[in-house]
Formats: structure tokens, C-alpha cells, sequence
């Protein structure tokens, strides 16, 4: 089972001031994942952080992001959402992704459009909430101006996760 909370409000967690930790005290948003689905989606993760166009394609088709008859124009936009979204995940940030400094909420709202305008396929149901997750995530470290090591976490799990194929 793959659970996770996905309501990205603050008032679900407590900070434990001793500790210096995070705690999740609300799991009403909870939401359960298929195997397959966490597999696929982590490999999509890492192509995105790796700005890898051809992963980026291959796990979004069979995720369903995309059929697989989409015009180079949707193409185009839906990788480099998809780059965008992994900028806090790539190589390139010594020391970890400083939130404060980039604007990913921008650089998606100008991709979108053309996204709603050419997309022949609705998003698997599964990633409303992931994406409402991660989006909640975003704003917060932008919010409170994080620096995250984003990348060394994705490799930490990636490098762990059992992939089932």
C-alpha cells in the first residue's frame, strides 16, 4: 500500500519545536496509490529532474498522461512543464534548490494555456491529488524561502525504492 496525505494545508501538521520536526496530524486527505502507478511516476520524477525528453514521453504515455498522438506543439509544452516542475530535483544546485530564487508557478502559468488548449487527454485521476500535494509543498518552501538538498533526497529514495518490474 502507498499512502499518502495529500491535502496540502498547514494546519495539518504540528512543528515539534524540541525535535525540530514536522508532524502530520490530519489524514483525512489520504490517498492510497497503485504500485505501479508510485514505479511509473518515480521514473517520471527522475526524467523530469534529468530533463530527459524521452522519459519524460515514455512514462507520461503510460501513465496516461499522454496518448501518444499528441501535436509537437502539446508535446513540447507538456515536457517542458514537466522540466520545470523537476528544476528542483536536477544537478544543478550545490548546496540545494533555493525556492525563494525561482519562479516555478510562473514558469508553469505560461506553459498551461497552451497545454488546455492542445491536451486530447485529461491527467490519470490518481495525480489530482499528488499534483495538489506537490503544488502545496512548492508554495510552502517558496513561502517560507527553503533551501532544499531536493536532489539528494530523489536519489536517497529512488536509489531504495523496489521497483516491481
Amino acid at each position: 500500500m502507498y499512502l499518502m496525505q495529500t491535502d496540502p494545508n498547514w494546519s495539518n501538521f504540528l512543528y515539534d519545536e524540541a525535535t525540530q520536526s514536522i508532524n502530520l496530524i490530519d489524514f483525512g486527505a489520504a490517498r492510497n496509490y497503485p504500485k505501479r502507478f508510485v514505479d511509473d511516476y518515480l521514473r517520471m520524477v527522475v526524467a523530469c529532474a534529468n530533463c530527459d525528453r524521452e522519459g519524460v514521453v515514455e512514462m507520461s504515455e503510460r501513465l496516461g498522461f499522454l496518448t501518444g498522438k499528441e501535436s509537437e506543439i502539446m508535446l513540447e509544452a507538456h515536457v517542458q512543464a514537466a522540466f520545470v516542475v523537476g528544476l528542483p530535483f536536477a544537478a544543478n544546485h550545490p548546496g540545494g534548490y533555493d525556492f525563494r530564487a525561482n519562479n516555478i508557478t510562473q514558469s508553469l502559468s505560461n506553459i498551461g494555456g497552451t497545454m488546455l488548449r492542445h491536451r486530447l487527454t485529461p491527467p490519470p485521476d490518481e495525480v489530482y491529488s499528488l499534483h495538489r500535494k506537490l503544488a502545496g509543498a512548492f508554495l510552502a518552501c517558496i513561502k517560507i524561502g527553503a533551501v532544499v538538498p531536493c536532489r539528494d533526497l530523489l536519489l536517497q529514495v529512488y536509489q531504495t525504492y523496489q521497483f516491481d518490474d
